[in-house]
């Protein structure tokens, strides 16, 4: 089966990624952790079977990008806008009938199993959500373009899964969810996942 699988990450530039984890253990620290996880990412979905689709943010980092991941990754330049106008574009661009993933690059506990069991997943299910400890989701996908779920959603809070979920319940879409893994943002998220002693 082809999936469409869509990464999101930002240039790795000191000020840009992760400022709760930065403000905690410093720049460059944060700045090597998150290339690990988005190393790990990019890995989990190769072994997976699947060629993920990196979309990169500022439009000025293609280079910066290529320069970090290799001249072979299918870089593409994400929307402008919240995180819900960037999942939508994505998704648009996913081929029409394609199933389609979107992935965070900052949960270093995703391994290809995860992303296997949601591709199998959509054989039976619209949707299939993978669920962060912290309130919100280091994956989404389904099997065609989602009809208003993003807009407005509460970003960067704890309730974008719980309205994620009513949203999907009021549209009727019935939905899988794999298990709930740590995305990391703090020094405590990335003790616990085993990137600080």
């Amino acid at each position: 089966m082809t999936v469409h699988c869509a990464v999101f990450l930002q240039v790795p530039r000191p000020g840009q990624v992760k400022p709760r984890l930065a403000a905690e253990i410093g720049e460059p620290h944060a700045l090597r952790l998150y290339r690990i996880m988005a190393a790990r990412t990019i890995a989990a979905i190769t072994e997976a079977g699947f060629r993920p689709s990196v979309w990169y943010s500022p439009a000025d980092g293609r280079q910066e990008m290529a320069r970090w991941l290799g001249t072979d990754v299918d870089f593409r330049l994400q929307a402008s806008g919240d995180m819900g106008v960037r999942l939508a574009a994505a998704v648009r661009a996913a081929p029409e009938g394609e199933p389609w993933l979107a992935v965070a690059g900052d949960c270093p506990a995703l391994e290809a199993v995860h992303i296997r069991e949601a591709v199998e997943r959509l054989e039976d299910w619209p949707v299939v959500l993978g669920p962060a400890l912290a309130g919100g989701y280091y994956l989404i996908g389904g099997k065609a373009p989602l009809p208003d779920l993003w807009s407005e959603m509460p970003w960067g809070s704890n309730r974008v899964l719980d309205e994620t979920r009513r949203r999907l319940e009021s549209l009727r879409i019935r939905w899988s969810e794999l298990p709930a893994l740590r995305e990391v943002e703090t020094a405590t998220d990335a003790r616990a996942a085993g990137l600080l002693t």
